[in-house]
């Protein structure tokens, strides 16, 4: 415990004890006694008479030593104090001290450390909550130190969680006043005393929790200072510190962040403070950099229109955004979308000299077997092919070679099992492409699937992993994205969740962290 947590330069006393004191018939027989309690800077009511304490700073240095019969006044003067005393009860943060220097225990994460600094983070939490980031700390009253405290200690008794709560509410309503400012003005005088620590005094295990807080909501950059620490990864950005970052116009990428899902808001509307993950947002923005308009597929694949429109429609190459609300580039694919597409289409496929018999391109396939050139496709790169080549690798889509008889067999074979590819299947669950693999790749918490996966074993004794179009179909059927449930009620996705949450509604739990909010259709009706 550090020499700061008793308040030796001020005269601290109840004035209600001391005329008890005075009775002869008192526990100090008739002698004022100074309470060691009332040192302790953080209590600041009696807990039995229910008043402030009475603190003053010293005028000497004999006062230090807190020798009631010289430091307080008479027995009228006492009355005086008493009768103009304020009424206060003790606070939770007090209640805690008292405990705790009684031998008692409490929060686990407050009794891990010294309780000076235990109890000066709650105050610190507590003061830019109920008394606003900016007040002037050296003015501000005994009466609000302790309503800080009480309101902090609130918050900090639940550990790191709840002190990340406490940030939190004051993060969302800087966003609500649509402010702009960085870590230094949504938090103050925390941010300030954890920042600049002029004494070196250690400030306890608030400072990693408020620091990692910082770190998730704001763009700080490799090798900034952050208490004393350089950063050294990037985690978020903003639309502002991604458009420095990338030289692309903040309104496109604000409204990609918003219609890819990286971030809840309007897509015509600036996010501001709002951040979200580094690393996906550059992806995001190298994507858009590079991409490429429906109608420039054909040339690059080399394939016809309507061929390049169908892998679009069906997410095998997926649009930067599927959204109606997305427009101009946003509309486009990503290169390198494009690219691993064609090089996944291209590794099924042996390099031959010259074709086999019956070797057709897909498009003579589909009009030989009569099956659509995107089914022929799906299975083709899921494995359900086994004759499959290409004599000229420049000649890309135009250039990949299949059997129209295996073609038939094998999307006969498909269909009278009810057995479809992972692509198919994606067109069938009606979510957009990621959301939908993700959803189809979805396990629970006991580790089985939502949507049963079948292995079957190809021509070429590969096991390819397929899925029943029923059982897709019957999942649609029962279940509803939170986004697609939220647009149709005309609402964000995270005011939706909070009213479901509220009403005890929750989606489906998994095992994957990054999976769509999935919610069962009778959960809803009941």
């Amino acid at each position: 415990m550090h020499a700061e947590f008793a308040k030796l330069d001020k005269t601290s006393f109840c004035p209600a004890c001391l005329l008890a004191d005075g009775h002869p018939g008192s526990p100090s027989g008739g002698a004022r006694v100074g309470r060691v309690l009332w040192q302790v800077e953080h209590i600041r009511a009696c807990a039995v008479h229910g008043i402030a304490l009475f603190r003053r700073q010293n005028t000497s240095h004999a006062k230090r030593f807190q020798l009631m019969s010289q430091v307080a006044p008479d027995d009228a003067g006492l009355q005086t104090l008493v009768d103009d005393a304020v009424s206060l009860a003790p606070s939770d943060l007090q209640l805690y001290v008292e405990g705790r220097l009684a031998g008692g225990t409490g929060p686990a994460w407050l009794d891990e450390q010294p309780l000076d600094l235990a109890a000066r983070a709650c105050e610190m939490l507590g003061v830019i909550i109920s008394e606003g980031a900016h007040c002037n700390l050296n003015t501000l009253p005994e009466a609000a130190w302790h309503r800080a405290g009480h309101v902090g200690y609130g918050f900090a008794a639940r550990g790191a969680l709840g002190i990340r709560d406490a940030l939190q509410s004051v993060f969302e309503q800087f966003v609500r006043d649509d402010l702009n400012g960085g870590p230094q003005k949504m938090f103050g005088r925390l941010y300030q005393w954890l920042q600049f620590n002029k004494n070196a005094r250690p400030k306890g295990p608030i400072r990693e929790v408020v620091r990692d807080f910082i770190m998730d909501r704001f763009p700080l950059e490799v090798g900034d200072d952050l208490f004393g620490e350089p950063v050294e990864v990037r985690r978020v950005h903003t639309v502002g510190s991604l458009a420095r970052v990338t030289v692309q116009h903040p309104k496109t990428l604000n409204r990609a962040v918003v219609l890819t899902g990286l971030a809840e808001g309007d897509p015509d509307v600036s996010l501001g403070v709002r951040s979200f993950g580094a690393v996906a947002a550059e992806a995001l923005a190298r994507r858009i950099e590079t991409a490429i308009p429906v109608l420039a597929l054909p040339e690059f694949l080399n394939c016809n229109r309507t061929q390049a429109e169908q892998l679009v429609r069906t997410g095998m190459i997926p649009r930067i955004s599927n959204l109606d609300e997305a427009t101009g580039v946003l509309k486009g694919v990503a290169l390198e979308d494009a690219e691993s597409f064609l090089t996944n289409l291209m590794s099924k496929a042996t390099h031959v000299a010259a074709p086999s018999d019956g070797m057709q391109d897909i498009l003579a396939a589909s009009i030989t077997s009569r099956w659509p050139v995107i089914d022929i496709v799906g299975a083709l790169l899921s494995g359900g092919l086994s004759r499959v080549e290409v004599v000229d690798p420049a000649l890309k889509f135009k250039g990949v070679l299949v059997d129209p008889a295996e073609v038939a067999t094998a999307m006969a074979n498909q269909t009278a099992s009810g057995l479809i590819s992972l692509e198919r299947a994606v067109e069938v669950i009606g979510l957009s492409p990621l959301a939908a693999v993700a959803v189809l790749n979805m396990t629970a918490p006991d580790g089985n699937d939502y949507i049963l996966k079948h292995v079957v074993t190809n021509a070429k004794g590969v096991r390819v992993r397929m899925f029943r179009e029923s059982e897709v179909q019957s999942f649609r059927d029962t279940h509803v994205g939170l986004v697609e449930l939220a647009a149709s009620e005309g609402m964000s996705p995270r005011s939706m969740k909070a009213i479901l949450s509220e009403k005890g509604v929750h989606p489906l739990p998994a095992r994957q962290a990054a999976v769509p909010n999935i919610y069962r259709r009778s959960d809803l009706a009941a």
